[in-house]
């Protein structure tokens, strides 16, 4: 993607909107007024949501809801040919599959014996579904139904709108409903060169197309002609675009903030990039919320060879997450969901693969969230057990555990259950069926 392209896209998501006065400058006054112009918007410093979409639906029974076979793989009950029942392993309070890859055997146990202590996980959760696009937004949003935000979308909003990078997505259900721009980031190795348009090497600020004196006569001539086209104009959205203008053709603020926090060089690996420039947004205050994405999980022929390998892929994308998160000090100021559309069937069909199945699982990790937990459960079929509201326990006469009453608990840990937002787009709820996850 060419660079006009790029930008005229930032800025249709709005990542242009604030212009060059984002940061503030040296020679930011209103041509008119004479007076310096405040920043647009604050740096954030509150929570950093992380959601983590595993596209396709992945398959929770070779994960944190394990069901393995009793005696022979092919017998007809097998839940899974990968592993025996007596050969799933427990991280405290968590059972996990004992599976990995090739390359690492034991890339499950490595990861639940990591990060368990600050694991919450949700087993038997009913999606009432086994389509995709209605899957992923039940389970993003808390609600079936079309029409409402993600709950990235609530808490990028919530943290401010204007931030130019509020909510940055590289897919699975991101709909604002026009709450809050999103920016999507396809290419990363494209904001470097992008922020700063003037370099050879975005990452050498000695590897200018121009001399030092050059540089300061171009940018002393911008300078004079926006702020003559800005005099001759009242409408603040005329002179609105023209900042917008002069940002594309001088390197938009905000992308050189975030290019000061990339690590350089940036990972060769597409879904640590995803996490590398969700945490650098970060660490700028540009961004409150980000959707990391995984696809191949749709599995419907030879689902071991190809479930499990993505499922480690999942597990070493979220354990580069914290690695990360903890390298700059941001780990404990983080909220993490990861989910899916759905399940999959209990059973294998006659390609070795597994179909859709309403009933999923969940994981939370972070600030706010109890770790070295369990809620809910799934019967040896992998149907969902209810549970008792008030208590959490398996309860034969309680309910079913629904993504809207982990989003009614979500909303309420970001502050957005009863803000303008939450209001705008609730999550209703009767009193009798008001689970507290998080205590």
């Amino acid at each position: 993607m060419d660079r006009r392209k790029f930008l005229s896209l930032m800025a249709f998501a709005g990542l242009g909107v604030a212009g060059t006065r984002a940061f503030g400058g040296d020679d930011d006054r209103d041509p008119i007024t004479g007076k310096r112009r405040e920043p647009l918007f604050a740096s954030y410093t509150g929570p950093l949501y992380v959601m983590v979409n595993a596209g396709g639906g992945w398959d929770p029974t070779s994960l944190c809801d394990p069901k393995g076979y009793a005696v022979d793989p092919m017998e007809p009950d097998a839940m899974n040919r990968s592993f025996a029942t007596s050969a799933i392993e427990e991280a405290g309070n968590i059972r996990y599959a004992p599976l990995g890859t090739m390359d690492n055997p034991t890339a499950f146990k490595d990861f639940f014996q990591k990060h368990y202590q600050r694991l919450m996980v949700l087993n038997g959760v009913d999606t009432a579904t086994n389509g995709h696009d209605s899957g992923a937004r039940h389970c993003f949003c808390g609600r079936l139904a079309e029409g409402y935000p993600s709950f990235a979308a609530l808490a990028a909003a919530t943290a401010g709108n204007d931030l130019p990078m509020a909510y940055l997505s590289f897919g699975g259900y991101d709909e604002t409903m026009g709450i809050v721009a999103r920016t999507r980031s396809g290419n990363t190795n494209a904001l470097g060169r992008i922020a700063y348009p003037d370099r050879q090497d975005p990452n050498n600020e000695a590897s200018t197309f121009h001399s030092a004196k050059a540089a300061e006569l171009i940018k002393a001539a911008q300078d004079d002609r926006r702020a003559h086209l800005e005099a001759l104009e009242n409408l603040p959205r005329v002179r609105n675009a023209i900042s917008m203008l002069y940002a594309a053709r001088t390197g938009t603020n905000e992308l050189k903030k975030l290019q000061e926090y990339l690590p350089n060089p940036l990972s060769n690996d597409g879904d640590q990039r995803q996490v590398q420039v969700a945490i650098a947004a970060y660490r700028a205050g540009i961004s409150a919320a980000v959707n990391l994405n995984m696809g191949g999980f749709d599995t419907h022929g030879n689902h071991d060879a190809s479930h499990i390998p993505r499922l480690a892929a999942l597990l070493r994308q979220i354990d580069f997450l914290w690695s990360e998160a903890e390298a700059v000090g941001v780990a404990n100021n983080m909220v993490v969901l990861v989910a899916s559309d759905f399940g999959r069937t209990p059973r294998y069909n006659d390609g070795n693969g597994k179909d859709h199945w309403s009933i999923t699982s969940m994981m939370l990790m972070g600030k706010g969230i109890p770790g070295n937990t369990v809620i809910g459960a799934t019967d040896p079929g992998h149907r969902a057990l209810n549970i008792n509201p008030a208590t959490l326990a398996l309860d034969e006469g309680g309910i079913r555990l629904e993504p809207r009453h982990v989003h009614k608990s979500l909303r309420r840990l970001a502050g957005i259950d009863d803000n303008e937002w939450g209001n705008r787009f609730p999550l209703t709820i009767p009193d009798d069926e008001d689970i507290r996850l998080f205590g």
